[in-house]
């Protein structure tokens, strides 16, 4: 696939999906005290370039992902998309792989390279979350990303980024697409085309979308920010949302509810597997010259 539409797939998903009403998280009419609906928009567009040239390459994915992030931060304060890079990044050498859209193709090419990675793409990796400084405290388990000879162990133990993965994928859903063949995000990616075509709104849609998907696997962030437990609850009041038909008030209670301390509560890791789908969906009506979204 082209280059510059994967390029362009990536910005618009990052845009549309920090701009559409998801309960919980930051979006156009709502800030939260760290980061911003401004800090999102410029973070998706400033690492656009690294999408382009990931597109072009079939191998180095660390380096990339670390080079998105140098970029967003040169543009953004805060960690805004690193979740969304970790995957854009894959989407992108996988479509660049392929001459047409095809989900099966790309979800193929996804799984070759993140099983083909190496212990450099760790390394790069690890460096790329230090760069970002997400606020979060990982279990102790595997390589202590912060600790000093986080880096030494990774080569003395020989654990490429597929096999990190693999360790922190017992807490963390993003880790776990890369271990499961991007289950998620393509299962994302269908309900994206379900809903847009039940509402012909893309905002809509990926509201949908996202209770959707909260509603069947408890948020890795909220469980990182208080337990499992809580996350689970989370979960089970957004499949009443659903079961009850996605109504307004219901959704919006929820974001109440969500809302009232803070961030700890920000179902953000299943907002970055939304953007992944929603870049694959767009990949998919760039392809067939489907563009205009309603």
């Amino acid at each position: 696939m082209n280059p510059w539409d994967i390029m362009k797939s990536s910005q618009i998903a990052c845009s549309l999906e920090v701009s559409s009403f998801k309960p919980g998280n930051v979006h156009r009419y709502r800030d939260f005290s760290d980061i911003k609906y401004h800090h999102f928009l410029t973070s998706g567009i400033a690492f656009g370039d690294v999408i382009y040239k990931a597109a072009r390459d079939n191998g180095n994915v660390g380096r990339y992902i670390k080079m998105a992030v140098i970029q967003s931060r040169k543009w953004s304060p805060s960690n805004a998309n690193l979740g969304i890079i970790m995957l854009h990044v894959p989407i992108a050498m996988g479509a660049g792989n392929i001459d047409n859209f095809d989900s099966g193709r790309l979800k193929e090419e996804m799984i070759h390279l993140s099983k083909n990675t190496t212990v450099e793409d760790s390394l790069n990796v690890y460096d790329a979350i230090n760069i970002a400084m997400p606020n979060l405290n990982p279990p102790k388990r595997g390589p202590d990303v912060r600790s000093e000879d986080a880096k030494q162990r990774l080569i003395e133990e020989n654990l490429t980024l597929y096999e990190v993965f693999k360790i922190s994928s017992e807490w963390d859903n993003i880790s776990k697409e890369w271990c499961e063949g991007f289950k998620i995000s393509f299962e994302g990616y269908e309900l994206l085309k379900y809903y847009y075509k039940e509402e012909r709104d893309i905002n809509w849609a990926v509201t949908k979308t996202y209770i959707h998907l909260l509603s069947k696997y408890p948020d890795t962030l909220i469980a990182k920010k208080n337990n499992l437990e809580i996350s689970k609850k989370v979960s089970i009041f957004a499949k009443k949302i659903k079961e009850n038909g996605f109504k307004k008030e219901d959704i919006e209670k929820f974001d109440t509810f969500l809302s009232k301390n803070g961030n700890r509560l920000n179902p953000g890791t299943t907002a970055d597997i939304v953007a992944a789908s929603l870049m694959i969906f767009l990949l998919e009506r760039i392809d067939r010259g489907d563009t205009i979204l309603w």
